[in-house]
């Protein structure tokens, strides 16, 4: 269960959920994942910043669980500066060759709606590949444990 922080007083007294504290340590330069999406690595990535921002208790911010709460909610300024946080870290995640194109995006969640439109779809090139390596390894071409781990990213 998530603790909780008061915020405000009298009538506009809030209670605000974990998911919206930083810690002490946090910041923007932090790098939350050694591996930054090139492009070709989206499903790996995708599955470790996921991770990374499970364990900071972000991930609401990227799957819409943590909406932004109305600009007159006390809780606002707080979701605002959490979610320019969990964006920077995503961008910082991003390769230098491809991050310019999402620069301005305002929100974490529409970064990642924007990523996956980008990057998440089917990939025709990586899905050759892993057919071609099953073939492979049903023939004794290949090891099978490139098969096992073919079979655990496909799902």
């Amino acid at each position: 269960m998530a603790e909780t922080v008061d915020i405000g007083s009298g009538a506009n007294k809030t209670l605000v959920s974990q998911s919206l504290q930083l810690h002490g340590s946090d910041h923007p330069g932090m790098i939350l994942i050694i591996a930054c999406l090139t492009g070709k690595n989206d499903l790996t990535w995708s599955c470790a910043i996921q991770r990374a921002l499970c364990a900071k208790m972000k991930l609401g911010f990227i799957n819409g669980t943590t909406s932004k709460p109305a600009v007159t909610d006390p809780s606002f300024e707080h979701w605002i500066r959490v979610d320019s946080m969990v964006t920077t870290w995503i961008l910082n995640s991003i390769s230098k060759d491809i991050v310019e194109g999402f620069m301005y995006t305002k929100y974490a969640r529409r970064l990642w709606l924007d990523l996956e439109e980008c990057y998440g779809g089917c990939n025709e090139p990586q899905l050759y590949h892993i057919q071609r390596q099953i073939t492979f390894a049903s023939q004794g071409i290949v090891d099978w444990s490139i098969f096992y781990q073919t079979e655990k990213i496909m799902g």
